[in-house]
């Protein structure tokens, strides 16, 4: 990788801040004639504090509203992508043979980002400070494995700069001194963002493509993370058979691809957070801080496994087919009788929403004035901490927190218990 850049800083007024930057990249994932990327940014900031109509405003301490904008590119695909490659190990007619492993690109280039934030940033009382950023994220000329038919070429898809996709959303945080005194303080602090994901445009003019064996579909309009899947509707307490909804929302008893709906639920949350609060008492310190999703969906692979019906009797199976499942007329549940195949379908879908107790620690700062007393310690402070401590959730898997579609046999967060000592001389 190559990189130039150039940036530029300056004050127009006194309360008018303005920044510029330009830079090429030059990456060798891609093609000779398309390595180099231009991308640049501005940056504008206005203190309004220093404005004479807010002089008289002694509760408000800090003011500033900033503006930026700018692109930025993205090259994270295998290193030869863009190049024809062909591949030995293959037997033709007995005799030692190659293929074309690889359809290549030589038009392949950057995929950029172009995104524009407007923030505001306030303080009030030397105490509470406010900030609020709202953005607009727009990558085009997406880098994506096209597929593509194997008579062309032998592999199945190449890589191509394809489609567009916008992200909208929010982020606010707030912190504040509730309590400060000259032993003691109590501190409180906030977050949470949205996001709205859309994708605006597909490759070659089509609005939709489905993602294989994944319950996911790509569709013009919609979040690239949406689930596309059959909705379960239960089962038949009279004879214990599975149902589901067809496309038009009728009842049937045939599972049938073509009933697959978008449902409106991401495996991405569009809703994320976080709290905490400190308070320090004469070199005691205690602190807490919690994180959250909300509105996170996850297909739940291990009980699909697990509430086989009979499909996987050599694994390990749940007891809920002991307790749960239809086993004469008049039962309701949603497990049906033994022997009916489960389908890859919406009753595994899961609200993965949670809310986690990420860290607390206890810690105590031994004072300078006995520190002195030693003449050479100059600092020493002892702390006892625990990680994912307290989980609350829905999800019946052992960990909602994840990146993915699918629980799979998933290990869970650790949770850990750390004792510490820091000194300085």
């Amino acid at each position: 990788i190559a990189q130039c850049l150039v940036g530029s800083e300056m004050c127009i007024r006194d309360s008018y801040y303005v920044d510029f930057s330009l830079r090429t990249d030059a990456s060798s994932r891609f093609g000779k004639d398309n390595r180099w990327g231009a991308f640049w940014s501005v940056g504008l900031m206005w203190n309004l504090k220093k404005e004479k109509f807010l002089n008289e405003c002694k509760w408000l301490t800090t003011t500033r509203l900033a503006l930026s904008t700018g692109t930025s590119g993205n090259s994270d695909i295998g290193y030869y992508a863009w190049q024809s490659l062909v591949k030995g190990g293959m037997d033709y007619m007995g005799e030692t043979g190659i293929y074309p492993a690889q359809s290549g690109n030589p038009d392949l280039s950057w995929e950029k980002t172009w995104t524009t934030n407007l923030a505001l940033h306030l303080g009030f009382w030397n105490r509470i400070n406010l900030d609020v950023e709202l953005y607009n994220k727009k990558t085009t000329d997406m880098l994506m494995d096209v597929p593509q038919s194997y008579a062309v070429n032998g592999s199945g898809s190449r890589w191509d700069n394809i489609g567009a996709m916008v992200n909208r959303g929010v982020e606010v945080m707030v912190n504040g001194d509730v309590i400060r005194t000259k032993d003691f303080s109590w501190n409180l602090s906030a977050n949470f963002s949205y996001n709205k994901n859309k994708i605006t445009e597909l490759y070659n003019g089509v609005d939709e493509y489905e993602i294989a064996s994944t319950n996911l579909k790509y569709v013009v309009g919609r979040s690239s993370t949406e689930f596309y899947i059959n909705r379960y509707a239960g089962v038949n307490p009279a004879n214990g058979d599975a149902l589901w909804y067809t496309k038009d929302g009728e009842i049937t008893t045939e599972f049938r691809d073509s009933d697959k709906v978008m449902t409106g639920k991401s495996f991405v949350a569009p809703w994320q957070g976080g709290f905490g609060t400190t308070l320090t008492w004469k070199g005691i310190s205690l602190a807490a801080q919690f994180s959250w999703v909300a509105d996170r969906w996850v297909f739940n692979n291990d009980r699909y496994l697990d509430e086989g019906n009979g499909l996987f009797e050599t694994y390990n199976q749940s007891r809920r087919l002991l307790y749960d499942r239809w086993k004469k007329p008049g039962d309701v549940t949603d497990i049906p009788r033994y022997g009916v195949t489960p389908q890859m379908d919406s009753r595994f879908l899961e609200d993965a929403s949670f809310l986690r107790l990420k860290n607390l620690m206890l810690s105590y700062n031994f004072p300078q004035a006995l520190l002195k007393k030693t003449n050479f310690l100059t600092h020493l402070r002892v702390f006892v901490q625990g990680q994912n401590l307290l989980t609350f959730t829905k999800f019946s898997g052992l960990d909602p927190e994840g990146v993915s579609n699918m629980y799979q046999a998933q290990y869970p967060s650790t949770r850990q218990f750390t004792f510490g000592l820091e000194v300085s001389f």
